[in-house]
């Protein structure tokens, strides 16, 4: 079987690829030489987001990975250019006879009303999403109303959260959880909420390599990659060894929302509870720092 993959140098594609059956064919699309030694052995083909640089190739599978984010900077023309216009080019130049894995995003449900276990079929006020959230939304609908006759591949959506493990990006469990370990001071709020926007990336890793080999019943699938059972933020920050008593949290409920895990579930039976990923993390992370 044939696996293209965009975005290899990211910290999620590299792991995935680290983990795929090596019997597969895997091809890795980017615009920069190979950052991990282990990269080297693929197939890589020039590959440009921003220049729209895509091959014209045909796969079984598309793992795309590659987009850019809030981490740095962009206008909101940059991120409809680079995540939403060059995914129709995408679909264009690659022929994908199986099925498309596509990234999206938690930050969909960011500014919307708000309602304990977000499903994925919650209605979603596009006005209130930020240019990022936005541009990865448009991704979700340009490739649900593809006509599924002539793009018969299976569309398959994973709406990341905050994605834990060795070397991760910044997001919000990691910056407590470094401030707790450097013992900087911090204020949280809505200590009374639950928290569950965490998934751990060998977790995602062995999703990937299920979705890879199942056949999903719907031509178009959208999942919320979370853990199950919430945890109160409160709990979640002396979990972490927070020193600071729940008493003096800021208790306001602004801002924040916990994601429904029915769907992921029924797929995907390895699936974590919260107190497990943020134990697991917590021990990667002091493990590194001795």
């Amino acid at each position: 079987m044939r696996i293209v993959i965009t975005g290899p140098n990211g910290f999620i594609a590299s792991n995935i690829i680290l983990k795929l059956n090596k019997k597969n064919e895997i091809i890795l699309l980017s615009n920069k030489k190979p950052k991990f030694q282990f990269l080297k052995k693929f197939k890589m083909i020039k590959f440009d987001l921003k220049k729209n640089i895509i091959p014209n190739i045909d796969c079984d599978i598309l793992i795309h990975a590659a987009a850019i984010t809030p981490q740095k900077k962009y206008s909101f023309k940059e991120f409809e250019k680079t995540n939403f216009k060059s995914l129709k080019e995408i679909v264009k130049n690659i022929k994908i006879k199986k099925k498309i894995i596509f990234f999206s995003t938690s930050d969909i449900y960011k500014n919307q009303e708000k309602h304990f276990m977000l499903k994925e079929n919650m209605h979603i006020n596009i006005k209130k999403l930020s240019a990022y959230a936005k541009s990865k939304y448009k991704c979700e609908d340009y490739l649900k109303k593809l006509d599924p006759k002539k793009f018969s591949f299976e569309k398959i959506i994973l709406r990341l959260p905050g994605i834990v493990g060795e070397n991760n990006h910044k997001n919000f469990i990691s910056n407590i959880t470094n401030n707790i370990l450097n013992n900087r001071k911090f204020t949280i709020f809505g200590g009374e909420n639950y928290f569950n926007n965490i998934f751990h990336i060998h977790s995602l890793t062995k999703f990937v390599n299920e979705l890879i080999e199942i056949k999903i019943k719907k031509n178009f699938e959208i999942i919320n990659l979370c853990a199950k059972n919430p945890m109160k933020i409160k709990n979640i920050l002396l979990l972490l060894g927070s020193k600071i008593t729940p008493t003096k949290l800021k208790l306001s409920k602004k801002n924040m929302f916990t994601m429904n895990a029915d769907k992921l579930n029924k797929y995907f039976k390895y699936n974590l509870n919260t107190k497990k990923i943020l134990t697991k993390y917590k021990k990667e992370i002091i493990s590194k720092n001795k």
